[in-house]
């Protein structure tokens, strides 16, 4: 419900106070169903936080048993730390997925002048919707380029040698600043279905 004072006066968005009675019906009862609404929201997001710690702990007690008890180390060939487990028909799974977190410093600037080189010298011949991807993967959003956008200029298989030394300062740029956890839930119906991901995210569902 709206924020009341003593009265039981309705704040209103500039901060006021007015009699319930001043308060439109519909307004009324769109305040009631935002307020459930949101309430139920936080409830879960309180319950999937609850139920991410436990996944995880989970998880993370069960690979320190077998450790501990029978000398398997599922982690030992693992990248990064990554690891699935799957039920014993492999129609459930779930995966622990660690990613990188990269940054770039500020030989990336140098590297940009590079490539805006190669480019100059290419433009009769260089394809304009090339060029602009190229050019686009040095957006800046939220105050920072997008790492992978950068890390997939590598992926072009041009032997230019403006292109090649460009390429080697993305690679003296990047820095590895942290990595973060991802724990994913998996299912199939049958042994030769496709397994689906489980979402518990409102915004993929």
């Amino acid at each position: 419900m709206a924020k009341l004072d003593e009265k039981g006066f309705w704040q209103n968005k500039e901060g006021n106070f007015v009699h319930p009675q001043m308060v439109p019906i519909d307004k009324s009862l769109e305040d009631e169903l935002v307020e459930k609404l949101i309430t139920k929201a936080n409830e879960l997001q309180a319950a999937m936080r609850e139920f991410k710690k436990y996944a995880y702990g989970e998880c993370e007690s069960f690979m320190d048993m077998l450790k501990a008890e029978y000398g398997i180390d599922r982690l030992e060939n693992s990248r990064l730390g990554n690891v699935t487990l799957r039920n014993f028909n492999g129609t459930n799974e779930v995966q622990i997925a660690i990613s990188k977190q990269i940054s770039f410093d500020k030989k990336l600037v140098l590297a940009k002048e590079k490539i805006d080189e190669y480019l100059d010298a290419k433009t009769e011949s260089a394809d304009p919707e090339i060029r602009t991807l190229i050019t686009r993967a040095f957006d800046v959003k939220n105050g920072k380029v997008d790492a992978k956008q950068i890390l997939s200029l590598k992926q072009y298989p041009i032997q230019d040698p403006k292109w090649k030394e460009a390429m080697g300062m993305i690679d003296e740029a990047t820095e590895i600043v942290g990595t973060k956890s991802y724990i994913r839930f998996k299912t199939k119906d049958s042994l030769e279905g496709k397994c689906d991901l489980i979402t518990l995210d409102f915004a993929a569902i």
